[in-house]
């Protein structure tokens, strides 16, 4: 149902915008960083077979980035839920190219320590992802 829809896409904007604010206000280790750039490189070169898998990934990746370990399952439910949503939709190019684009730039702003910035990525993306559910399935 709308319902439904709009409960699962109101705690993603909470969550994941929050987990990216947090993630680019830490001072990330060297691997932390490592992990957030090849999750970002491994879902950008995914196969649509496997894009949600890896799409997914790289959203959990900056939810650990956060530094709160309480985070991470919320949102792997969460993703869950949105991938259930998802998979009814057509993975179409343009929109794709469009996810890579927002994703490099969350991860840029991220890695840059830009809170405002990586928050504001995080908020266009998880929008866009409101607009195609609501357009293909309301």
């Amino acid at each position: 149902t709308r319902a439904e829809i709009d409960d699962a896409l109101r705690l993603r904007e909470i969550l994941e915008v929050g987990a990216a604010r947090m993630a680019a206000n830490r001072t990330l280790t060297a691997p932390e960083r490592e992990v957030l750039w090849a999750r970002m490189t491994d879902v950008r070169g995914a196969e649509p077979e496997d894009y949600r898998r890896l799409d997914s990934r790289l959203h959990l990746a900056i939810a650990e980035a956060a530094g709160s370990p309480s985070l991470v399952p919320l949102l792997a439910e969460n993703r869950m839920r949105l991938n259930g949503l998802l998979d009814q939709i057509p993975l179409l190019p343009r929109n794709i190219a469009h996810s890579d684009e927002q994703h490099e730039a969350i991860v840029l702003a991220i890695l840059a320590g830009d809170c405002e910035g990586a928050a504001a990525a995080m908020r266009a993306h998880v929008e866009g992802s409101a607009s195609l559910l609501h357009g293909f399935l309301d």
